[in-house]
């Protein structure tokens, strides 16, 4: 066996390490000529290419507010319907009170009633009814003039008395 400690120096397995002499710290900046700067710079915004999301928000903002103004007329006009159904239905019971008073008035009873009282009318008797005969040669004839006219009008006109 060999007198030290080299066969446990295991120091002579690693790697050598170079001493490494650190640069100087770079400047991370990167400088560019003006021209590439330029070139660099964040775009500017043309409104040609924004037009269609300027339309498109106006489209859905327009639909938007249609559709609101819809739902507001609906509901306006639902409460108009239920004010003119409430006054159908006060109308209906006036118009039902109004005929059930003007028939009581104009009921068969009361006329009779009236027309004995106030007229001095009486109801009809088998001595107050007179028959009548008329004679065979008493008759009326109405004699429409002959129309001497076209096919057509003379078509025309028996459809019409057929008709009616």
């Amino acid at each position: 066996m060999a007198a030290g400690n080299t066969a446990y120096d295991f120091g002579m397995f690693e790697p050598k390490r170079r001493e490494v002499q650190e640069p100087a710290r770079q400047n991370n900046v990167i400088e560019l000529p003006r021209e590439r700067l330029e070139e660099n710079r964040r775009p500017k915004r043309s409104v040609l290419k924004m037009l269609p999301t300027i339309l498109s928000f106006l489209m859905i903002a327009g639909m938007a507010g249609a559709y609101i103004y819809g739902q507001v007329e609906l509901s306006e006009l639902s409460d108009s319907l239920g004010v003119v159904t409430k006054q159908l239905s006060e109308d209906q019971s006036v118009y039902t009170q109004m005929k059930m008073k003007s028939e009581a008035q104009m009921s068969l009873q009361s006329v009779e009633n009236y027309a004995s009282d106030q007229l001095g009318m009486e109801k009809v008797n088998r001595n107050q009814i007179e028959n009548v005969t008329l004679a065979a040669g008493d008759k009326t004839q109405v004699l429409l003039p002959a129309q001497n006219g076209s096919w057509l009008s003379e078509l025309v006109g028996s459809i019409r008395r057929f008709l009616s």
